[in-house]
């Protein structure tokens, strides 16, 4: 009975902070491409993972399902980080409400296909969302020109930064995930 609670509890706060972030929060994250491709789309994702989390019955056993639910979370990873999807986005809310229910839901299927997968695809998913956010990252940072209309130049090569951070980071984990399930075996 405990868990029931603690899921409700969960769940309420995932949706009070998915509704902050979409409703009242979402002009200010909005203002400046960082704050809006490496705050609200992540946490987006997050608040996803969470509540995949606090359902632990929710599994996806069969691996062609979780390998197509794999090939969804890459693309909305994907699309949502071309320049015309950012542009969209920014200014039509709409759109950008779209973003954060996509991006929820992608969080909740990485949970709900993670606890069944086998360790080399973990891995491969890991590393290739490792080298996406990479090479993004070094195109946002080296490229010269605005790909984003909505931001300036300036907020595009912060964000290239700041993404080329969060790959070696991811990278450095998905190595450590690694050799610790290798070292266990």
């Amino acid at each position: 009975m405990l868990k029931w609670k603690i899921n409700i509890i969960v769940v309420l706060i995932v949706f009070v902070l998915f509704y902050l972030l979409s409703y009242p929060l979402n002009n200010w994250l909005s203002l400046t491409m960082p704050r809006h491709q490496l705050l609200q789309l992540p946490a987006m994702f997050v608040l996803g993972i969470t509540l995949g989390a606090s359902f632990k019955k929710i599994i996806v056993k069969n691996i062609s399902y979780s390998i197509a639910g794999i090939i969804f979370i890459m693309a909305s990873l994907i699309f949502w980080m071309l320049p015309r999807s950012v542009d969209e986005s920014v200014i039509h809310p709409a759109f950008n409400r779209i973003m954060h229910f996509n991006m929820l839901v992608a969080g909740f299927s990485t949970i709900a296909i993670f606890r069944n997968m086998i360790f080399e695809i973990k891995i491969f998913f890991l590393g290739m969302t490792a080298a996406m956010l990479l090479a993004t990252g070094i195109t946002l940072r080296v490229f010269d020109m605005l790909l984003c209309s909505s931001f300036n130049i300036d907020q595009q090569k912060e964000t290239g930064f700041y993404l080329i951070g969060i790959a070696v980071g991811l990278f450095i984990g998905t190595l450590i995930f690694l050799f610790k399930k290798l070292s266990k075996k």
